[in-house]
């Protein structure tokens, strides 16, 4: 799977950005040329949306990317599906964990507020735009265009300003709950993790990423959790959900396999055989026998 941070930081040539130790700053036409792609980034993301559109699917629930809107990302994977003829072109600040504690810490301060009970949040927050965030967008945007750049942190410092402007926002409460929960504890949940992000065919390294561990301490503390190697739990999962679908839906086989999470369909036709002893076309007739 693509990780869309690496793919743009490693391209400098073709995309334009500032590159910081816990931010990432870029302003690009989107090359997506495939009409779907899974990607996924280790760095939560703000996307200020300037122009065109795309739709951002996860699960059961989409949202479409528009001109004009903006939308926070969490960690984690989507599929992104283009329109033909539509341009989409954007600016998009990736943000380390670090940095969005910073931010929020800072908010805390300035707000001198108590800390509201969490909100149920989606992987993927439509934000509010008011006139001020619209004009610190406007002027992270110009950065790209100065003759001489600015420095790095002077991009950082604009970009701080930027994001705490949505945090100012009333209508932006549930990016702050989100935040406010990130604050409160020391490290990533693995739960949250792999409950959010298993039915995308993403590698233990993919995970490990995300949950900001190397692999090694990712397997360890993934068996202390849930007591089974991950492998075998994203076996599972991926599995009980292609079996609700195979028995709910008249999906073909191939699609069941990619919306479960498997790498392809004979892998999951594969599995489903290991486990079952039947084929899937046989699985679901069974099923509904």
């Amino acid at each position: 799977m693509i990780n869309l941070y690496d793919f743009l930081t490693f391209q400098p040539e073709h995309f334009k950005q500032f590159v910081g130790k816990e931010l990432l700053l870029v302003h690009y036409d989107c090359p997506q040329m495939v009409r779907k792609v899974d990607l996924y980034t280790h760095y939560c993301k703000i996307d200020f949306v300037i122009s065109g559109s795309r739709r951002i699917h996860r699960k059961d629930k989409s949202w479409m990317s528009e001109g004009g809107h903006s939308y926070f990302f969490k960690k984690g994977a989507f599929e992104q599906q283009r329109f033909e003829g539509n341009d989409w072109r954007s600016m998009c600040v990736y943000q380390s964990d670090r940095f969005l504690l910073e931010v929020t810490r800072e908010f805390r301060k300035h707000q001198r507020s108590k800390v509201q009970p969490s909100l149920t949040t989606d992987h993927i927050i439509e934000l509010s735009i008011g006139e001020t965030t619209e004009g610190l967008g406007q002027s992270l945007v110009g950065f790209f265009e100065q003759e001489v750049p600015p420095s790095i942190e002077t991009v950082e410092q604009r970009a701080r300003e930027f994001v705490f402007s949505y945090l100012m926002n009333p209508a932006n409460a549930p990016l702050l709950s989100y935040l406010n929960s990130l604050a409160e504890r020391p490290e990533t949940s693995l739960y949250e993790v792999m409950d959010a992000n298993y039915l995308f065919n993403l590698s233990l390294e993919d995970f490990a990423r995300i949950a900001n561990r190397s692999l090694a301490t990712f397997k360890r503390e993934f068996k202390t959790v849930f007591a089974v190697p991950p492998a075998k739990w994203l076996m599972e999962k991926r599995l009980n959900y292609a079996q609700n679908l195979m028995r709910s839906s008249t999906l073909p086989v191939s699609d069941v396999a990619y919306e479960s999470g498997f790498e392809n369909q004979t892998h999951f036709c594969r599995v489903l055989k290991d486990k079952f002893g039947t084929s899937p076309l046989q699985y679901r007739k069974q099923s509904i026998t």
